[in-house]
């Protein structure tokens, strides 16, 4: 007892410590809200009922939390979804609908490309003798228009975030 007399916690380790609860609660919310978007009511106002000073970190460690896991496949479309419901989003959702639009132009874009080489390639097959109904070439990864929307996806968060950093 005597050694562990005057240690105690500093106010910066507390609030550390704190910060790091809400950002695993924040993280809780974000796994309920993706889980089943329907209950998003309910869920958002579980975290409005927090005290007030919780409650604008929450939102913010919330918001930052979908921004940093969000993916570049079909789920993009769930994650915006709900990003439009948060408090953040609900300010920024020009920016989200930017997002979501050049989302699916770049899935129309992939798909005619997809077609065009799946083409090239079966003609490629069948100059060489191969060819028939069961034949599926396979298509090359074609890096240029993936990299093209994920340097506007990168582009685009970098704004949410900054906006959110800006914030009070």
């Amino acid at each position: 007892m005597d050694k562990t007399r005057g240690m105690s916690l500093s106010q910066e380790e507390k609030e550390s410590l704190h910060v790091g609860e809400l950002r695993k609660r924040a993280n809780g919310f974000k796994i309920r809200l993706l889980d089943d978007p329907s209950k998003a009511d309910e869920i958002l106002a579980t975290l409005d009922n927090e005290p007030e000073s919780d409650r604008l970190l929450l939102h913010s460690l919330l918001w930052n939390t979908m921004l940093d896991t969000l993916p570049t496949d079909e789920e993009i479309l769930k994650y915006l979804q709900v990003m439009e419901m948060l408090p953040f989003g609900q300010a920024k959702i020009a920016k989200l609908h930017e997002l979501r639009a050049s989302f699916k132009s770049w899935l129309n874009t992939r798909g005619a490309e997809r077609k065009k080489a799946l083409a090239r390639e079966r003609k490629k097959l069948a100059a060489a003798g191969i060819s028939g109904s069961a034949v599926v070439p396979k298509i090359p990864k074609g890096p240029s228009a993936e990299q093209g929307f994920e340097q506007a996806l990168g582009k685009l968060k970098a704004e949410l975030m900054a906006d959110t950093m800006a914030a009070p």
